[in-house]
């Protein structure tokens, strides 16, 4: 038996081909796609004769942080930097507290049309922001909330992919943990926040990283809806560089300020990683 043992020991393990084909290609996707990151991020650190030669090479030469330097002062970069992340934090809350509500009345409450009326929001996922887009823009306008925060933030206070995301876990919650709630006189409203919303964190949590993505990476209405410099946000910051700069287009400063700009959507999805797969996985999308 031992022998037996000793020579298992010994034998060289055999290689799963197909798990070895599968990360590979996963590896060379991956670095296919954050190819034009990679490029962006050396391209913050190269002097300006250095991002123009032919060849182009990709490491720089001459490390510098002058284009960060140019990039937060050609503009007001830390006005628009709050800008955004004012706009991103109201976004997630509202989306957050009223996909939670809608969600658990979907999942837990009956009344009628409630079906009806869930398909009537998951509808609404199929009509793109363009469709919609002018009619948002004269109501706003209309109640004189262009150029400011509100207007940013009132189009997108909602989410139909929110409530379609929560309920499909709310669904996976034991019925018999509300009864037992009803039964010791808790209301709805208290078993939602105090016993699903602490038991669902996960998938909320999902879902809030979502909506704070999706918040700050928006170009096209903060680009229409604002008209100052005091109300612009990041991403529309950097669009106007090419205007304030002296040399013209000069890519290092609006590298560096697009490096700044990913950074927090970098951070978090470093930090939340596994709370992303985590929540996704328990959400039951697929059920």
């Amino acid at each position: 038996m031992s022998t037996v043992t000793t020579i298992a020991k010994i034998r060289p393990r055999r290689i799963d081909r197909t798990g070895l084909t599968i990360h590979l290609f996963l590896l060379i996707t991956g670095l296919l796609i954050s190819t034009p990151i990679i490029i962006a991020f050396f391209t913050s650190f190269k002097e300006p004769n250095q991002i123009v030669t032919y060849p182009p090479y990709l490491l720089p030469k001459h490390w510098t942080f002058a284009n960060y330097a140019t990039a937060w002062t050609a503009t007001p970069f830390g006005r628009h930097l709050l800008n955004s992340t004012i706009q991103s934090g109201a976004i997630v809350i509202f989306q957050v507290a009223f996909s939670v509500s809608a969600a658990y009345a979907f999942a837990n409450l009956e009344f009628p049309g409630r079906d009806w009326l869930f398909y009537l929001v998951i509808g609404s996922l199929m009509v793109p922001f363009e469709l919609v887009f002018i009619p948002n823009f004269v109501f706003i306008s209309s109640i004189g909330w262009a150029n400011t925060y509100q207007g940013l933030v009132a189009p997108f206070m909602a989410s139909a992919f929110g409530v379609f995301m929560l309920r499909q876990f709310f669904l996976t919650v034991p019925k018999e943990l509300h009864d037992a709630a009803k039964i010791d006189g808790a209301s709805n409203w208290r078993y939602m926040w105090q016993i699903l919303v602490p038991v669902s964190k996960g998938s909320i949590g999902a879902f809030a990283i979502f909506a704070f993505l999706s918040a700050w990476n928006q170009y096209l209405w903060p680009l229409i809806i604002t008209n100052s410099d005091q109300m612009r946000t990041l991403q529309i910051g950097i669009r106007f560089f090419m205007n304030t700069l002296e040399r013209g287009a000069d890519w290092g400063p609006i590298m560096a300020g697009s490096m700044i700009a990913m950074g927090p959507t970098l951070v978090i999805f470093l930090v939340a990683q596994r709370q992303l797969v985590k929540g996704i996985a328990m959400t039951g999308l697929k059920g």
